[in-house]
């Protein structure tokens, strides 16, 4: 018995029973973004957009053929920087023959974009063409796809294609959490994201250390504001006695006068405004590391 996907109501069904997609599994249990608030025009004009990316790319993968827009162009540009060689494409999942017992206890259903590997690695791809990312939404699309396909990929990665398109890697979501949505949707409840963990202790300390820095931070400002005005009153007079440079008798500061001068630089939000494929490609782009930012609040 295989999953079956009708492509006119985007519905799922195993046999005569119908199954929840991800997309609505996630939109339904509050995990994925609220676009409420954006018109139905730009949402459409969105999807639409989108339906065309992932069609070229279907058939490329597919059938060879290749693709025109610049999304297609940076697809390809990540595929040679990856060393990805994409194997299947809009992969129903489950995509293999399920007994009886299986399709019985399956409650949903969803479509893998690409299917391919890195090397001796296999990888499940995401494409997204959305103007913002949401990685914990793209989290759990991917692990619900991986969980449904019942195997373990080695990599998980979204290619975000767009203004500035690039790949991006995935950390899945842990099992119990992905259990845990599942049954609340068996009983009928709504899943809710569990909250963090951490020593009362650890907080403790980390709340000191930001004070901490905040009155470090604040005392420098102060520090430099005097320095400030001492600096300005050397240079008025070292630029008066024309001297450009003094040593302290102790050899402990050095100080030198430098000239007024000037100095070039590069108007990016003008360049990007008025010449964006320019600024495009020549914008560089890295991969920074994870962190948690901190706000302390006053009172």
């Amino acid at each position: 018995m295989k999953v079956q996907f009708n492509p006119n109501n985007h519905t799922y069904t195993i046999g005569d029973r119908r199954l929840i997609s991800v997309t609505t599994l996630l939109k339904k249990h509050g995990l994925t973004p609220d676009y409420s608030a954006v018109s139905d025009e730009v949402l459409k004009r969105a999807a639409d957009k989108g339906v065309a990316i992932h069609e070229e790319i279907e058939d490329y993968i597919k059938r060879g053929y290749s693709g025109f827009t610049q999304e297609f162009l940076d697809f390809l540009g990540i595929c040679d920087s990856l060393g990805f060689e994409p194997l299947e494409s809009e992969v129903i999942l489950p995509d293999g023959d399920l007994t009886e017992e299986e399709a019985d206890a399956l409650l949903y259903a969803g479509t893998a974009d690409i299917i391919g590997k890195i090397g001796d690695e296999s990888v499940l791809v995401d494409v997204k063409s959305t103007a913002k990312v949401d990685r914990r939404s793209y989290a759990w699309q991917l692990s619900l796809y991986e969980r449904a396909s019942g195997r373990k990929f080695d990599r998980l990665y979204i290619f975000h294609l767009g203004a500035k398109s690039e790949a991006i890697p995935i950390e899945r979501i842990p099992a119990e959490n992905i259990d845990r949505l599942l049954e609340c949707e068996r009983k009928g409840e709504i899943y809710s994201e569990p909250g963090l963990v951490v020593p009362s202790e650890l907080l403790a300390r980390a709340q000191e250390a930001e004070n901490e820095l905040i009155r470090a931070e604040q005392a420098k400002k102060e520090a430099e504001i005097t320095a400030k005005e001492y600096r300005a009153k050397l240079y008025e007079i070292m630029d008066k006695q024309m001297i450009k440079s003094f040593e302290t008798p102790d050899k402990r500061m050095l100080i030198t006068c430098v000239a007024p001068s000037t100095k070039q630089t590069l108007d990016t939000t003008r360049l990007k405004a008025e010449l964006p494929d320019v600024a495009e490609k020549y914008t560089k782009t890295t991969t920074t590391a994870g962190y948690v930012k901190v706000t302390i609040r006053e009172g």
